[in-house]
């Protein structure tokens, strides 16, 4: 015995302590990713909801500012001085200079009220400027589309875009409809916006968006106004939800009028949502540190509990190696431990079970051994009799003496043995015919047969004992029930099934009803009992040879029966091998 003064570190109290440490160190680190995930996406999402709902402000500022100029237009529109030229103008009176100079004044009184609109311009239904005086066409100033538009608006202010005379300004038309007149088409108003009217900086300044970027979008998708770089449009425009810039990422609001269409989109960047997670992060690490500190002396004390007990076990199994095995006392009171306990008592009485078992089971060997060697004098002591009689009656009685050889070749060919329990077609048959001379003692002229055998498969292997358990059935449950005999026929020939082998046993016996036949076929299957007088068991025998030794070939075993008729079972049987050529053989006993 081997003692030792140092403690290996490899213990169990060890093992455990290490895994809980590593399992709280896994358990805070995941719990410390987690939440600081969580609160990230907690702060991201309200941060998108505020940059959502700025954006959706910053458009209703737009939006009021569109309306002041859909008010004001409306105002001119309306205007009787308006009204009243172009009416003349309807009713085939053109104005004089004095009457278009007199829209100096209107336009200007209406002017007067905001800032960013930087004209008014009036034009007659046919595209003739009606002010300014110069008498630059409609048609120059925006194109026809915009004309058949406005034509349809009936009356509504429509955003048309950049000015194509000013690059610096925008247009927006309506159609003048005279009420006097059945709101019939009068003429179009153009009024041009100054492109900083809509002041997105303004907006930032009351809505606190100045370090974002800010693109505003007609209908069309042109942009009015915005502080958005060039190369960073493309990725703002594509609908995802964050943008990379400058390898910064920035979060993505989009906020679209449902009064003019425009589009207006925000980014902001993620660095400002998040500035005050590094807090948090320090806050869970020291959190963990904290929980790791007092959870490590927690674990040795749980260890230590939980390894006592083993050891203790270990301690009184150490003794079992001295000798027999003995039986250990309840050293725990917990559950797990009294059951490994139990266990290992179990463990030592079944040990000794078997040691006594393996001791008998020995002897019983051995004598097996002795009865084996007994049982081949047997035989031998068979065949010499079989041999003294045949010499006996070969002068007496010659048929006598040749169903004597056969009988002693059956019993031959019973109890050989051959490698692979596998025999040709041909000694199968004769083994079979054999067996059929014996029985034609019992049955006299009442029995006949005929083999019949396809020359090519002469030498095909088979399982040993195949044929003769068919033909049995076939005699007794057949032929022997009938009161004229009968003729059982053997054949031997290609399937239908490329690549099998076909051997058939029929009589022209007495046959079994649809119940028996029912019964006998469900037997392969279930290894039930079968009343059929030992039918089944033999059919099943055969069937469980061919299973056994054509494990993944898909062997078959068919049944066909008509009562008072006669019985046909079928073998198909996978061909294995090459097929020598041989002569027919064909043979016919009555």
């Amino acid at each position: 015995m081997r003692f030792s003064f140092l403690k290996p570190a490899n213990t169990m109290r060890n093992q455990i302590l290490a895994v809980f440490a590593a399992v709280m160190v896994i358990v805070l680190g995941a719990v410390g990713l987690l939440a600081y995930n969580l609160v990230t996406e907690i702060i991201k999402e309200n941060a998108e909801g505020q940059i959502e709902q700025t954006a959706v402000q910053a458009l209703g500022r737009i939006d009021t500012q569109y309306e002041t100029i859909d008010l004001i237009t409306s105002q001119i529109a309306t205007d009787p001085a308006v009204q009243q030229l172009l009416q003349q103008e309807t009713a085939g009176m053109q104005a004089n200079f004095a009457e278009r100079q007199s829209m100096n004044e209107i336009i200007n009184s209406y002017q007067a009220y905001t800032t960013g609109l930087q004209s008014f311009e009036l034009y007659f239904t046919d595209e003739r400027r009606l002010f300014p005086l110069n008498e630059l066409p409609l048609s120059i100033r925006v194109s026809p589309e915009w004309i058949d538009a406005a034509e349809e608006a009936r009356g509504r202010l429509l955003w048309a875009g950049e000015d194509p005379l000013d690059a610096q300004a925008f247009l927006a038309i309506k159609q003048i409809n005279m009420p006097e007149e059945d709101f019939q088409r009068g003429g179009y108003l153009i009024t041009v916006v100054q492109d900083t009217y809509f002041n997105l900086a303004g907006a930032a300044e009351q809505l606190d968006i100045q370090e974002e970027y800010a693109l505003l979008l007609d209908q069309n998708g042109q942009e009015i106004a915005g502080n958005m770089p060039e190369e960073l449009r493309d990725d703002s425009l594509n609908g995802s939800e964050t943008v990379l810039y400058n390898d910064e990422e920035f979060v993505r609001a989009e906020a679209i009028s449902d009064n003019t269409g425009w589009t207006l989109v925000i980014l902001s960047p993620v660095s400002l949502l998040l500035e005050g997670l590094p807090g948090i992060g320090t806050a869970i690490i020291i959190a963990g540190g904290t929980g790791l500190i007092l959870f490590i002396p927690a674990s040795w004390i749980v260890s230590s509990y939980l390894s006592r007990p083993i050891r203790q076990l270990t301690h009184a199994m150490r003794f079992g190696t001295l000798g027999a095995l003995r039986k250990s006392r309840r050293i725990s009171s917990t559950v797990e431990m009294n059951e490994l306990n139990d266990t290992y008592n179990e463990m030592v009485e079944t040990t000794n079970h078997l040691i006594k078992a393996v001791y008998e089971k020995e002897l019983l060997k051995t004598k097996a051994e002795l009865r084996a060697l007994q049982a081949q004098i047997n035989p031998h002591f068979l065949f010499n009799t079989l041999e003294a009689i045949h010499w006996t009656l070969d002068e007496r009685d010659e048929e006598m003496a040749e169903v004597i050889i056969s009988l002693s070749d059956l019993f031959r060919y019973t109890i050989s043995e051959t490698d692979d329990d596998l025999v040709t077609l041909e000694e199968e048959l004769q083994h079979a015919e054999r067996y059929l001379q014996i029985m034609q003692l019992r049955f006299e002229d009442r029995l006949s047969w005929r083999v019949e055998i396809d020359p090519l498969y002469r030498e095909q292997r088979i399982p040993k004992l195949l044929i003769q358990p068919l033909i049995e059935n076939a005699l007794l449950h057949g032929i022997e029930t009938c009161r004229g005999g009968g003729t059982v026929t053997v054949t031997a020939s290609q399937a239908k099934v490329e690549g099998y082998l076909e051997i058939s046993v029929a009589d022209d016996g007495c046959g079994m009803s649809k119940e028996v036949l029912e019964r006998v076929r469900a037997s392969l299957d279930n290894r039930e009992k079968v009343d059929t007088k030992g039918t089944g068991l033999a059919l099943r025998n055969v069937w469980q040879r061919l299973e056994f030794v054509y494990p993944d070939d898909d062997p078959q075993l068919l049944i066909d029966s008509i009562e008072h008729t006669g019985t046909t079972i079928t073998l198909l049987i996978p061909i294995k091998g090459g097929l020598p050529h041989a002569h027919e053989t064909s043979t016919d006993r009555r």
